[in-house]
């Protein structure tokens, strides 16, 4: 007798799915069952393509998650798929162009969009897949945060703060959601080597990595297993967490 997998007839949305730790997330739903909804700005054909050679059907949709209406169009397509959304993972974030900078001479402007990217964009998509999460009475919303919300980092001010607001919007939905059924939960990942980081400064990267217990680089794949934790039911009573996912570096 086979083992179910976690997220059979699920279906999952992961967003900025197109490349990167994002791709990471929605090859682990569909490894485990799941209908994914791969969400980017992006074409994701990759994505996708990869997916349906697990043999398992994805759907695509193109979302600018700091527009509502976008985002709306996002949560309807998966709805349109399968009739269902079970799982969010918000991980669309404006960081490939961040730069280091000196918090006092950071541009209002990039301030603004990292803000509406990171902060407003987790907001809108948690916003559009919880009246089907609440008809279900069931449902699973994974929000990417960052190891420098909990530790800090300098010459990042705005992402930080931005991390950081993902934090604690995270505690405060699950306390608001608990009563639908829907849990509420934060993975910090360390610094993940993908191709919208690997050009960062090499000192900036070694950092890291001296700090870590498990002295190697971090790849998107280490943090899939954590997100599929929480998304199944093996998580069913585990909400408004944080968990940190970086090789020792934070520990608690």
């Amino acid at each position: 007798m086979g083992t179910q997998p976690l997220l059979a007839e699920r279906t999952i949305i992961v967003t900025g799915a197109a490349t990167g730790i994002g791709q990471a997330f929605a090859l682990g739903a569909a490894s485990q069952g799941a209908h994914v909804l791969v969400a980017d700005m992006n074409a994701a054909d990759e994505t996708l393509d990869l997916i349906r050679s697990l043999g398992v059907k994805a759907t695509y949709a193109r979302v600018d998650v700091s527009d509502e209406a976008s985002v709306q169009a996002m949560a309807e397509a998966a709805i349109k798929a399968t009739g269902r959304i079970d799982g969010l993972i918000n991980n669309a974030a404006y960081f490939r162009e961040v730069k280091l900078t000196p918090f006092e001479e950071l541009d209002p402007v990039v301030w603004d969009r990292i803000f509406q990217v990171n902060v407003k964009g987790v907001w809108l998509c948690c916003k559009a897949v919880m009246p089907a999460m609440r008809a279900r009475q069931s449902g699973s919303i994974v929000n990417i945060a960052s190891v420098v919300a909990v530790a800090g980092q300098p010459g990042y001010l705005h992402y930080v703060a931005t991390k950081g607001a993902v934090l604690s919007m995270t505690k405060g939905l699950a306390k608001e959601c608990g009563k639908d059924g829907v849990r509420c939960n934060v993975i910090a990942p360390g610094f993940v080597i993908t191709d919208a980081t690997k050009n960062r400064p090499i000192e900036w990267q070694q950092s890291f990595l001296k700090a870590r217990a498990i002295s190697r680089e971090q790849r998107p794949d280490d943090l899939v297993g954590t997100a599929l934790y929480l998304l199944s039911d093996l998580a069913g009573f585990v909400s408004g967490q944080t968990i940190v996912v970086d090789g020792g570096h934070i520990m608690y």
